[in-house]
């Protein structure tokens, strides 16, 4: 099991990152004082996590001395990650724990819609109680049970009602990536790649020799390469926690165009088919704005093929306007201005704003309708 630390202003937490975690979940937490007998555990997680691990997850903590633990259930799917559930969340937690004098601890098991979810979920239970993030995708691994951003969806777009509330740990086991849909390893994979993309040519050009190892699940290539994203993502953290000071915008590459088709096509893309659509269109206007060299997005388009991942949606029937109109949504406009996260080179980017409407509506029917 490897530990690596964020060093978040608001506070300092270890991920774990190793096989076997879960059944050591229960002592984990009692030697680290995040766990007591008293304080009630309620899991967060989606009927098809839940199947494989919620067991194996209780019996840990009741094994350790946890007397009372409960589960939740949100459905699987990104369009669950709504108010609708947050609010069912929340009443079946204010039963769960209604005892006033024991402060619950909330366990998110599961991806990326638990984790920002249940996250929310726990910001605003009682103004906040402690909650921990057991990780059982890729996409959860590298990047969303990473740094704090919790949040719930709106009709109007993604992540528009949500907060900062920080894990008090972090546990990806290895081995719950066994059980993921090939669907969901490639999700995944498009976040592995947006990091090379924008912060590290090294991990960039690693994932182009070692990409067919990785999709299999190859523990020898995989390992590292999770371990390096945590990295990449607790050191952008460290520097912008609340993301005021232009750094962990970074971590938006390819997400301005891809949560806009996310909302168009009602999530039937997943996350990281959207986000590798909008990794594509980014690059492609960087190219075109001349701030990289033509090879940059041409290799990137070829890394997320090989990956198996799309590169357009133009076989979906969605219209440029309808993805350019949700853009306007996009949390990063300020002041009436679009602003995007654009590539200087690999591993190296840019913020722009204000960039001429007609170039990106060119480079959005591209990856489209075109």
């Amino acid at each position: 099991m490897e530990q690596l630390t964020v060093h978040a202003p608001s506070q300092t937490y270890d991920i774990l990152i190793g096989r076997n975690i879960i059944e050591k979940l229960g002592n984990e937490l009692f030697e680290r004082h995040i766990a007591e007998p008293e304080r009630p555990v309620a899991i967060l997680t989606s009927p098809r996590i839940g199947g494989f691990y919620y067991d194996a997850v209780r019996l840990s903590l009741e094994k350790s001395g946890v007397l009372e633990v409960g589960r939740f259930n949100i459905p699987d799917g990104e369009d669950h990650k709504n108010l609708q559930q947050f609010d069912k969340a929340l009443n079946w937690l204010s039963r769960f724990a209604a005892n006033p004098s024991r402060t619950p601890l909330v366990i998110t098991l599961g991806g990326g819609v638990v984790g920002d979810l249940g996250g929310f979920v726990a910001h605003t239970f009682k103004r906040g109680v402690p909650f921990l993030q057991v990780t059982t995708t890729l996409l959860g691994a590298v990047d969303c049970s990473v740094g704090g951003k919790v949040a719930a969806n709106l009709p109007a777009g993604k992540n528009l009602v949500g907060a900062f509330h920080q894990p008090s740990l972090v546990l990806a086991d290895m081995d719950c990536l066994n059980t993921l849909p090939d669907a969901e390893v490639k999700s995944g994979m498009a976040e592995v790649i947006k990091y090379g993309a924008i912060l590290d040519k090294d991990l960039f050009e690693f994932l182009e020799a070692n990409i067919d190892k990785l999709m299999d699940l190859d523990d020898e290539a995989l390992a590292p390469v999770v371990r390096r994203c945590c990295e990449l993502k607790a050191l952008v953290v460290k520097q912008d926690e609340y993301d005021k000071k232009g750094v962990r915008i970074s971590l938006n590459f390819g997400h301005t165009v891809g949560h806009a088709i996310e909302n168009v096509c009602k999530y039937s893309l997943s996350h990281g088919e959207c986000v590798s659509i909008g990794m594509v269109a980014a690059a492609r206007l960087s190219h075109k704005l001349g701030f990289c060299h033509s090879s940059v997005p041409t290799r990137l388009q070829s890394l997320l093929e090989a990956a198996g991942l799309p590169v357009e949606c133009c076989a979906r029937n969605l219209e440029t306007d309808q993805v350019l109109e949700v853009m306007k949504t996009d949390k990063k406009w300020i002041r009436g201005k679009n602003r995007f996260v654009l590539l200087t080179n690999l591993g190296a980017w840019k913020e722009a704003e204000g960039i001429d409407e007609n170039t990106i509506e060119d480079i959005v029917y591209e990856v489209v309708e075109g």
